[in-house]
């Protein structure tokens, strides 16, 4: 059977077709290479002094004070910088690699950026040609125990939407780099090992969108506003009070 030639409406037709292919491929590895601004913004972050000693100052002492006051007259008045938390995530790093431990490498590039009304995880995955950028944005929210709720709103490589979440390599990861030491030497390790272990099932448990309080029994703080705007995160509250 004679194969029928196509006419030259068809063959506009057809090259149409084609060329919006391509073109639609074009514009999706485009948005896959591109680089989301938040990550932009945060990857020159990194070790700095003054921004971890803002972060010891402004959230570590800030929040001890705020427990450790009986009176519960000290409230809870935080405000994150981006810059702090990654100058915390780098030190945690280092630390990781200074005791012998492999960083995985979802974590190796990990960057904390806050944009308005959401926090977001970003890293750089892959090598050459491969080589994106993923990030997992997550709403933050405080519930009616003044409890952290941690709730994912979105993923994307580089500026494409991705169906799923980053949520599960992330935790997997975590996991993975915040292992308990096996064989503590001397009562100061298990001491700092049980603190360890503290700080894992809060990260953990927030990576799995459970409600995270801050701080046990009495001396904990109840929530009452979270905030985040480009670059800071906000938090407010107070010591928790009797039948709180």
């Amino acid at each position: 059977m004679a194969r029928q030639a196509m006419t030259p409406r068809t063959r506009r037709t057809a090259h149409l077709v084609a060329a919006g292919v391509l073109l639609a491929a074009g514009l999706a590895a485009l948005l896959l290479k591109s680089t989301p601004g938040v990550y932009e913004r945060t990857a020159p972050m990194g070790p700095d002094r003054d921004a971890l000693r803002e972060f010891n100052r402004r959230v570590v002492n800030h929040v001890g004070n705020v427990l450790l006051d009986d009176s519960g007259g000290t409230r809870l008045d935080l405000a994150v910088t981006d810059a702090m938390v990654n100058a915390r995530v780098a030190q945690f790093l280092s630390e990781e690699r200074r005791a012998g431990r492999e960083v995985p490498a979802v974590l190796a590039h990990l960057r904390v950026g806050f944009e308005p009304g959401a926090v977001v995880l970003a890293t750089r995955l892959g090598r050459g040609w491969s080589e994106v950028i993923v990030g997992q944005w997550l709403r933050l929210s405080a519930d009616e125990q003044g409890r952290l709720v941690t709730e994912p709103v979105g993923t994307r490589v580089g500026q494409l939407p991705l169906p799923g979440g980053l949520l599960g390599t992330l935790r997997a990861a975590v996991a993975r780099a915040l292992a308990p030491a096996e064989d503590p030497d001397h009562g100061g390790e298990e001491a700092d090992e049980d603190e360890r272990l503290r700080l894992v099932d809060a990260i953990l448990a927030a990576l799995d969108g459970e409600p995270v309080p801050l701080g046990k029994g009495k001396r904990r703080i109840i929530l009452e506003s979270v905030e985040v705007e480009r670059g800071v995160l906000r938090m407010q509250g107070h010591r928790a009070k009797k039948g709180e």
